[in-house]
């Protein structure tokens, strides 16, 4: 990988997501190398975007009260990107350095073409994760045998009436027996819980039930745009104090940042455009993210040559400077952030994702 080095502050690094100890080891490495660097000079490290958050539709089969995808985004499934396409763009990302992409909606097993682009990203190299409510899993779980690294299974609660209630629609019978059949089929899938004010009192039920079953709990932090009001700086505080101990995760670091309320011009830690490469359903760049889009730029074949243009990189200049960036703690793209320079919520974030991999490893021995 080669690094460009340029003279400004904030110093940074590589984000990788936690997807793996290849992964990690690359994610170690610069963090050392950004340490090493931040000891002389206030040098900022300018990489590749190394994570490529793919919406392959807007659809969605669940009604959460925390999401507003399935009700702002009406893109019918005949303007979606052809698996062709998809898999032509996956091609672009691997190029421009992408490593782990996130196959994600709405709900991703609603996109018919989900095997057939999973199977190539598998093929030239890209770690896959895809998140689903678990409504279609057990429909579709023989033709994505195989093909996720990173299966997660929505859980916002552990008895089916509080569950479904959130999800607005019945789905906690679905998600235990996806759960059953993916074990059955040797995948390993793990939990993923969102936290918000109101279900905060329910974490340590949560964990217990993860527990139980001996599945890997990944606690995320609800996070507010559009309305919907994030978990607050209190609830963090709290959140860090029960996240402890065998099989529950967490992003410490990004923890730490949202207690501290966040991003601040004055001080900005996001670099969504630097880090992540966001697609929209209809073949389109969105910049600097999809919760705050300004921009949605047609791609038609030509991502490298949009990456690289003078446009985009107008936009990656004031990637830190949006005016809507003030108390933003979305954390699809801080996290990716936080491992780009050596501060307070450095250190957390690299522990965390030691500790990721080390629970996601320990339920096969």
């Amino acid at each position: 990988m080669k690094i460009r080095l340029i003279r400004e502050n904030p110093r940074s690094i590589c984000f990788c997501e936690f997807s793996g100890f290849d992964v990690f080891r690359q994610i170690s490495f610069q963090a050392i190398q950004s340490l090493a660097v931040s000891m002389k000079r206030p040098y900022y490290i300018s990489m590749k975007p190394v994570i490529c958050n793919y919406y392959v539709t807007y659809r969605c089969d669940a009604r959460c009260g925390y999401c507003t995808i399935w009700r702002e985004n009406t893109l019918p499934a005949s303007h979606e990107s052809s698996p062709g396409i998809v898999c032509r763009n996956l091609g672009d990302v691997k190029l421009l350095g992408v490593k782990v992409v996130d196959f994600t909606g709405g709900e991703p097993l609603l996109y018919d073409g989900l095997p057939e682009v999973l199977a190539y990203a598998k093929n030239i190299g890209l770690i896959t994760t895809v998140t689903t409510n678990g409504i279609r899993y057990l429909e579709r779980a023989s033709e994505l045998y195989g093909l996720i690294d990173y299966l997660q299974f929505s859980l916002d609660a552990v008895d089916k009436e509080a569950h479904d209630s959130s999800r607005g629609v019945p789905s906690f019978d679905r998600v235990m027996e996806g759960i059953d059949v993916a074990l059955m089929l040797d995948e390993r899938p793990t939990f993923i819980h969102t936290v918000t004010d109101e279900n905060l009192g329910k974490v340590p039920d949560v964990i217990v039930f993860a527990r139980s079953m001996n599945i890997p709990l990944f606690l995320n932090p609800c996070f507010a745009y559009s309305g919907i009001t994030g978990l607050s700086s209190k609830g963090a505080v709290e959140l860090g104090e029960m996240a402890r101990g065998p099989g529950v995760t967490l992003d410490r670091g990004f923890l730490r940042f949202l207690a501290d309320g966040g991003n601040r011009r004055s001080f900005p830690r996001c670099l969504a455009i630097s880090s992540t490469v966001v697609i929209s359903p209809d073949d389109k760049l969105l910049l600097p993210c999809f919760h705050h889009k300004t921009k949605a730029l047609p791609i038609n074949g030509r991502l490298i040559a949009l990456r690289n243009s003078s446009e985009v990189q107008s936009e990656r200049k004031r990637e830190r400077r949006y005016c809507f960036v003030d108390g933003c703690a979305i954390n699809c793209y801080i996290r990716a952030s936080l491992f780009r320079r050596f501060d307070r919520y450095f250190l957390p974030s690299i522990f965390s994702a030691v500790k990721y991999v080390y629970e996601y490893h320990r339920v096969d021995s």
